[in-house]
């Protein structure tokens, strides 16, 4: 088939490059799907070499990795926005969780991080170490928050909740495929099951906070 001719003249900046070669490798992606995207289409499109690709990427998986995750970061700064909004924790946990996994798998190239096909994999047991490294990045600082207001168990540690909602969200992925985001049931699910790992024991249970609602950064 036809193949996306050269966009110009790949830029001297390493990093430009590197994004140039992204766009090229998504508009591809989206075009023509992962499976039939090889590594002379990405560099017949942005109009260079092979080889040349190469030079930024070290092989095909690198490549789709970084793909996802620069795609995925739009993904994580909407979420973002969205929980500033919320005014408890366990608002963040529930609502946010829902937001995110739903805004996910409704975004083609963010959703390969969920199959197996990304990486030839088996299942998506493949994905869990870039999932848990972008969940850190949105819900790291959300637990530390959580934990310092008593909202938070404080003797599960910050990185291990990370690789656990990393799990719930995949979990999620099939349900939340077949469902509305309002689903009653995904909630109560959630609450009954998810929310508990969280929570203070009761003895240490303070009233929830509600958080001011914050503006987003102008920088």
């Amino acid at each position: 088939m036809a193949r996306r001719k050269s966009t110009g003249v790949l830029s001297s900046d390493a990093e430009a490059a590197r994004l140039q070669i992204l766009d090229a490798a998504q508009s591809l992606i989206l075009r023509y799907g992962m499976s039939k995207t090889t590594m002379e289409d990405i560099a017949q499109a942005v109009g260079v070499s092979r080889p040349t690709v190469y030079r930024y990427f070290q092989d095909r998986d690198t490549l789709i990795t970084e793909l996802i995750r620069w795609r995925a970061h739009q993904t994580l700064d909407r979420g973002r926005m969205f929980l500033l909004e919320c005014e408890t924790f366990e608002d963040s946990l529930i609502e946010g969780l829902i937001f995110l996994v739903y805004d996910g798998i409704r975004d083609p190239v963010v959703r390969i991080l969920v199959t197996p096909e990304r990486v030839g994999g088996e299942s998506w047991i493949d994905t869990i170490p870039l999932a848990t490294s972008l969940t850190k990045e949105l819900w790291g600082p959300i637990f530390d928050e959580a934990k310092a207001r008593g909202e938070m168990r404080d003797d599960i540690s910050t990185d291990e909740a990370c690789v656990w909602i990393t799990l719930v969200q995949l979990m999620l992925v099939p349900r939340l495929d077949k469902a509305e985001p309002d689903d009653p049931e995904v909630r109560q699910m959630m609450r009954q099951f998810v929310l508990p790992a969280f929570m203070p024991h009761p003895a240490e249970r303070k009233a929830p906070a509600r958080r001011s609602r914050r503006q987003p950064s102008k920088t």
